[in-house]
């Protein structure tokens, strides 16, 4: 990949506190509490959280960027911890101010203490906040706390929210003056990578990052919480969001994966535009179907990203006729782009984004009135709706973008058949070029024409 061709990761344009800890203390709960919703998926197990969870946290009219992690476990040899510490040393690498979040009830443990010597050499400002203090007599056993050489122990409830205000105050403070937030360009096009588990969603988002965004691994079900990265790439901004592996609801085991896969239908709502990855290895499953049509009636844009793809070319794959049998299979993809592409070795994954640019530009596109009713007249006089006379067609306006929307306003809308509908949308696609989005065509009752 040339250097021309890589993205340059956005500034973040306010001061980022980062939680850190070993797992179990509440890192999560108590990010949840401090951003005021339930961002990061919270369980009583162990290892919930593995990438790092940004959101904006607003206290007193002033703001910061706050960053969840995962539980670190220091010098442990298994793989995963391995990789969510690397993502917690990467937040402290990043962070103006960190949060040892440590637990009253377990007292200070070794995992502890090594953790803060970390954060003693890594010479980041840092607050101590010892978590799950729901009890008066429990302030107590705050004195074991300065054996962590970090200052004074600040406690808290997480789950109750006791305190919470408190230790805003204290991050507020510890920040200093916080600078004037600088005026941004235009929103960055919000693109969400979605599939099945395993499609190789992380692969791609840390390929286009050139850093990692979200831990890779063979094991399913690696990914739980949404992550996202801001880029730059072109002259035009790019928020990437990685999601968890969507399956069927029947195939989903216990409350982490269901509410994983929570946020990732939450990641599609947000978007701008939807990346489905597939596993060329495994062809179109009908779950995919499935994320597609979710992504269809949420209104989004969608390109399907045949992933793996180097795989098949090993193999002497045809590429035209792969998706030519997509096509087959599945009528309605002729409305949508698909691109074979490979997040391992980078192949096509530019054309992927330069992609999902032009698939936003479509979304809001706004077609004159005059065209749409020259075009309308067309239509209808060389196909009227139902071959009958008794419907009448008067005018079509668009209403609004991102889904183009149109409104068209008929005699009897209720005599309008679905196949003439979509007779409709096809026309509009091919006329317009709307390739890459839902078309929403509204048929409205005009009045005035009612009776004629």
């Amino acid at each position: 990949m040339g250097a021309s061709r890589k993205a340059r990761l956005l500034e973040r344009h306010r001061p980022l506190v980062a939680i850190v800890g070993r797992p179990n203390v509440g890192k999560s709960t108590l990010f949840n509490r401090l951003v005021g919703g339930r961002w990061a998926i919270t369980d009583d197990q162990p290892g919930v959280t593995r990438d790092r969870l940004y959101a904006e946290v607003e206290w007193v009219g002033r703001r910061f960027t706050l960053v969840d992690t995962g539980g670190f476990v220091p010098r442990s040899k298994d793989e995963m911890e391995r990789a969510v510490r690397s993502q917690a040393e990467q937040a402290i690498a990043e962070a103006d101010l960190v949060l040892l979040l440590c637990d009253v009830s377990a007292g200070v443990t070794e995992a502890d203490l090594q953790v803060a010597e970390l954060l003693r050499r890594s010479g980041r400002s840092s607050v101590l906040v010892v978590n799950k203090v729901d009890h008066p007599e429990q302030v107590d056993a705050l004195g074991e706390f300065y054996r962590l050489g970090l200052g004074d122990p600040h406690p808290v409830s997480a789950v109750t929210g006791k305190r919470s205000g408190d230790l805003l105050d204290v991050l507020m403070g510890a920040l200093g003056e916080v600078p004037a937030e600088a005026d941004l360009a235009e929103e960055p096009i919000a693109i969400t990578l979605a599939g099945r588990p395993n499609a190789g969603k992380s692969t791609m988002i840390n390929r286009l990052a050139d850093c990692q965004v979200s831990i890779v691994d063979a094991r399913p079900g690696t990914t739980r919480d949404s992550t996202s990265i801001r880029l730059e790439w072109e002259g035009r901004g790019f928020l990437l969001m990685d999601t968890a592996g969507l399956r069927h609801r029947s195939k989903v085991a216990g409350q982490v994966e269901y509410y994983s896969g929570l946020r990732a239908g939450n990641a599609i709502e947000k978007a701008d535009v939807v990346l489905l990855l597939l596993d060329a290895t495994e062809g179109v499953t009908v779950q995919d179907a499935r994320i597609m049509g979710q992504v269809m009636d949420a209104g989004r844009g969608l390109l399907v990203v045949v992933n793996k793809w180097d795989q098949i070319e090993a193999r002497g794959g045809d590429e035209g006729q792969y998706l030519q049998d997509m096509k087959d299979r599945f009528p309605f993809l002729a409305n949508y782009p698909i691109r074979c592409s490979s997040g391992m070795t980078g192949k096509g994954i530019w054309a992927c984004l330069r992609e999902a640019g032009r698939i936003w530009e479509t979304r809001r596109l706004r077609v004159p009135t005059a065209r749409l009713n020259k075009f309308l007249t067309s239509v209808c006089a060389s196909t009227p709706p139902a071959g009958s006379a008794e419907v009448r067609v008067f005018y079509i306006t668009q209403q609004g973008v991102a889904p183009p929307t149109f409104v068209a306003f008929v005699n009897h809308p209720e005599q309008i058949p679905e196949v003439y509908r979509r007779f409709i949308e096809n026309r509009l696609r091919r006329e317009f070029g709307f390739v890459g989005t839902p078309v929403r065509i509204l048929f409205r009752r005009n009045r005035r024409g009612a009776e004629t």
